[in-house]
């Protein structure tokens, strides 16, 4: 099957229905890529060989970057019924159908392998360049089922890049602490692993790997400002599917699949956390469950915007973004 196209008078985006319809590109006007996304030639893909032994290892060896949608997992593998439910979901790489695709939107479903149907239509907006994401999972079973819903967008990290959001609780991720000590804190502020303050909002030029949790979040929307001559971005999102936020910097890591290649930030908004999968969500209650025949609907909105030398204060599903004013 081939990539989808979408176009609009403001912005271009390109998506592959034969890897879970992830979103490879997303230019405005004539940006460049405004989502990381790489044409690595290694390491050998799961698709091209053998199973590396786990579906955390299959998965990465698969990635290049680009917006996933995580389903019916997001983090590590879990079982669910005796069912083995994979890392960040099976969907979110999988081979899609696709339902409908015109100039500026198409629709596209999932199932895994959980008795979990998803139908997700992505669309660009007819007045900014922003793509708007709409997705429904209905249980086509005969039983209650949960799953895990996130999203997992990345973009490159520009050193010096500023991320605005309205607040909320950090947690360090115990197992990728970057050079952060552990606890808890309020953004946008951390503690260093020697004790000093250290600004979360300002991307760092150090070589790290770092994942944090933001929870207790006043608004679900956050933004990126880079330093270079580029648009920003900022995406919106529903807060009852997603009521927390990830931010995982991937900068310079040499182990696999990365090799020492990827300076890349992620802002997603998740269902969950940490990062122990479905299986320590469905115990923490955060997992999602739907009814035999029940279904629930969300949404997302990503869009790129100029003067990025403004912060940003709120963003809406439809794509407007507000500044502060000056003084």
């Amino acid at each position: 099957m081939a990539r989808v196209e979408l176009t609009s008078p403001h912005a271009k985006v390109v998506l592959d229905p034969e890897r879970g319809g992830e979103i490879q590109s997303f230019t405005a006007g004539d940006s460049e890529n405004l989502i990381f996304y790489a044409d690595w030639q290694s390491p050998l893909s799961v698709d091209k060989g053998p199973s590396y032994g786990s579906t955390e290892l299959d998965w990465l060896s698969r990635y290049q970057g680009g917006w996933q949608v995580l389903f019916p997992n997001a983090g590590a593998e879990a079982e669910v019924g005796g069912v083995p439910v994979a890392f960040h979901g099976e969907a979110s790489l999988a081979a899609l159908e696709l339902l409908h695709a015109d100039d500026a939107s198409c629709t596209l479903k999932a199932v895994g392998r959980l008795p979990l149907e998803l139908v997700r239509t992505v669309r660009l907006a007819d007045d900014r360049p922003a793509v708007m994401i709409e997705e429904t999972v209905t249980n086509i079973g005969a039983q209650a089922t949960p799953f895990l819903w996130g999203h997992h967008p990345t973009f490159p990290a520009i050193t010096g890049s500023r991320i605005d959001l309205a607040g909320g609780t950090v947690e360090v991720e115990p197992a990728t602490p970057g050079q952060l000590a552990l606890g808890r804190s309020e953004w946008p502020t951390a503690m260093g692993s020697a004790g000093e303050p250290v600004d979360l909002a300002v991307l760092p030029a150090e070589d790290q790997v770092r994942l944090l949790y933001i929870h207790d979040l006043p608004q679900h929307w956050v933004a990126l400002r880079p330093t270079e001559p580029r648009p920003g971005v900022a995406l919106a999102w529903d807060r009852d599917a997603f009521p927390h936020l990830w931010i995982w910097l991937q900068n310079g890591d040499p182990g696999f699949p990365w090799y020492g290649r990827s300076r890349m930030i992620g802002l997603e908004p998740q269902r969950s956390w940490p990062f122990d999968g479905l299986g320590g969500a469905v115990q923490r209650n955060q997992a999602l469950v739907l009814k035999p025949g029940q279904s629930l609907t969300s949404w997302i909105t990503l869009v790129a915007f100029d003067n990025v030398d403004q912060a940003v204060t709120g963003v809406e599903r439809d794509g407007r973004v507000y500044r502060a004013t000056a003084g």
